[in-house]
């Protein structure tokens, strides 16, 4: 009879197999920022907590000055959705120039508080790890994120990361469609055409359902990442075949690719 702890341990074993076979044939990783390279909404107090409720809660707020916020919206906690739902009613016919205007100041908003949050953002543990053995070994980095492409490089700037990422397609939000906004693979089309590399050329890291819809929207190869173990089986349920709980894990697969390059 098997151990209580000898199926998850198998089943870890074989996720790192996966990723390392999956990273063995890339020839660039391409991040998303916020969860596998960075807890970006962390309080700046350095407790840890997340405040990205309070960001969305700002954005609501702002909205609610002109006029009546929609139940679906009331209390969501993420500010992406918040910020995209009224993006999307501007576009419908119809929407009045308030709206728009609305629309624009929420823009501002959250792309001021990423920016903000990039200065004090805590570092995923072992991404650094792995950018740095990735760009030993020669192979091409990018970065596909509904954040804003000015926090991201303000992040790697901070971290003295950027180094690494010299000439790498940074794509972020598009600041003028958020329909564009994973899982649409906008971000990481634009990821594809500035490397040149066939789809199959990159593998994806990312955390979430809409960063596994993206990927799997063009063929990108995928691996899912999630600290905890509710967001790895929303992967797992979603499709994810490759879902690791460490960035640890990558980086040592990286690494250890290094005797063959050389």
């Amino acid at each position: 009879m098997l151990s209580p702890v000898a199926a998850p341990a198998r089943d870890e074993a074989s996720a790192a197999r996966r990723a390392r076979n999956l990273l063995a044939r890339a020839r660039c990783l391409v991040w998303d920022f916020d969860g596998p390279m960075v807890q970006l909404f962390v309080s700046e107090h350095g407790n840890g907590v997340s405040e990205a409720h309070l960001i969305a809660g700002e954005l609501i707020h702002i909205a609610a000055q002109y006029g009546p916020v929609p139940d679906e919206v009331r209390g969501n906690p993420d500010p992406h959705a918040v910020f995209r739902w009224y993006d999307r009613l501007a576009r419908t016919r119809g929407a009045t120039e308030q709206v728009r205007e609305t629309v624009e100041l929420l823009r501002q908003e959250l792309t001021a508080r990423e920016r903000k949050a990039a200065e004090h953002a805590t570092p995923t543990p072992g991404a650094d790890r792995l950018v740095r053995a990735w760009h030993g070994l020669g192979r091409g980095l990018a970065v596909a994120s509904n954040n804003h492409a000015d926090a991201v490089r303000r992040y790697l700037e901070r971290t003295s990361l950027d180094h690494f990422f010299q000439g790498a397609p940074i794509v972020g939000r598009c600041d003028v469609d958020t329909r564009r906004m994973k899982p649409d693979p906008w971000v990481l089309n634009e990821v594809v055409a500035a490397t040149g590399l066939g789809v199959d050329g990159h593998v994806m890291i990312g955390d979430s359902i809409a960063d596994l819809g993206a990927a799997g929207a063009i063929g990108m190869p995928f691996i899912g990442y999630h600290r905890g173990q509710a967001g790895r089986d929303l992967l797992a349920a979603a499709g994810a075949r490759t879902v690791v709980e460490s960035m640890a894990v990558l980086a040592d697969a990286a690494e250890a690719l290094g005797p063959q390059v050389h």
